[in-house]
């Protein structure tokens, strides 16, 4: 009988661990938005945008989102800001479309479209409207959950992406997949195709993440997972990234590698990172 007992309470020590783990195959919020954009893209930007807006210390960062393009549109079109919980911005050499989730009232936003002179037209039956103006803002789809913001084309290609029938997200490209497993949730994530036209390029490198979070007072915590063809090149990489992150004004920072990925954590100022961000 004692033994038994041992053997339960080892099984429910067990469970419990496992449903504590990080690696929990629960659905992350910026894995849902990426979920949404074509497999061409190869840089994307998720910001929890009620998260960024509801803390005082990180208004200079919510900031960027106010004054973008985007936001302009939405509140010209009366959407009110703080219906907004996340936002995911991915591009390509082919365009770049913009998902804005939260709470929204698809008949009412069909209504205020319509006054303000947009077009709708229909594509897989879904509506595409349009501003008629010649300005500066881009078409827009509306879903239950987003807005989609982008050019006619990349709307259709994300159109195609989450019918999951026509075309494939970026999640399901493999290498992306395999990288985004291991980042954190954040207040942002930025996920990268390695290419010439980012910032970061090591040899052999295939991908890499940064994912921030608000660590403490006046810091963020970064914790970035970067994807190599092999152990070798991981590894003599870890340098070079850990001199990056240096002047980049990360502080306290620590690598560990596994096998082809390199995993390093690092602190900045919020205002230091506020001053490099755009949205």
């Amino acid at each position: 009988m004692k033994s038994k007992l041992i053997a339960i309470m080892a099984v429910v020590l067990l469970l419990s661990l496992f449903n504590s783990c990080d690696c929990s195959r629960g659905s992350k919020t910026f894995v849902d938005m990426m979920k949404k954009v074509p497999v061409e893209s190869t840089f994307f930007s998720y910001w929890a945008i009620s998260g960024l807006s509801a803390d005082e210390e990180l208004q200079n960062m919510y900031a960027k989102f106010r004054e973008s393009t985007e936001a302009k549109q939405l509140k010209d079109i009366g959407v009110v800001l703080f219906t907004l919980r996340h936002s995911a911005k991915a591009s390509g050499s082919d365009g770049s479309v913009t998902v804005l989730g939260g709470d929204f009232n698809i008949k009412d936003l069909e209504r205020r479209l319509e006054v303000k002179g947009y077009k709708e037209t229909t594509y897989r039956g879904i509506g595409i409207w349009t501003p008629q103006d010649g300005g500066e803002y881009n078409p827009l789809t509306l879903q239950e959950d987003a807005i989609l913001v982008g050019k006619t084309e990349d709307l259709k290609s994300c159109i195609d992406t989450m019918d999951q029938e026509q075309e494939y997200s970026l999640y399901e490209d493999q290498d992306i997949k395999w990288l985004t497993d291991k980042l954190p949730e954040g207040l942002i994530v930025d996920v990268y195709k390695a290419g010439p036209a980012y910032g970061e390029a090591y040899v052999d490198l295939i991908a890499y993440g940064k994912s921030y979070k608000k660590e403490d007072q006046g810091r963020l915590k970064l914790t970035a997972v970067y994807m190599f063809q092999d152990s070798l090149t991981a590894g003599n990489a870890q340098a070079e990234i850990k001199d990056h992150l240096a002047t980049e004004k990360f502080v306290d920072v620590r690598l560990e590698r596994d096998g082809g990925f390199v995993r390093a954590t690092a602190y900045i100022d919020i205002t230091d990172f506020a001053q490099t961000l755009s949205f």
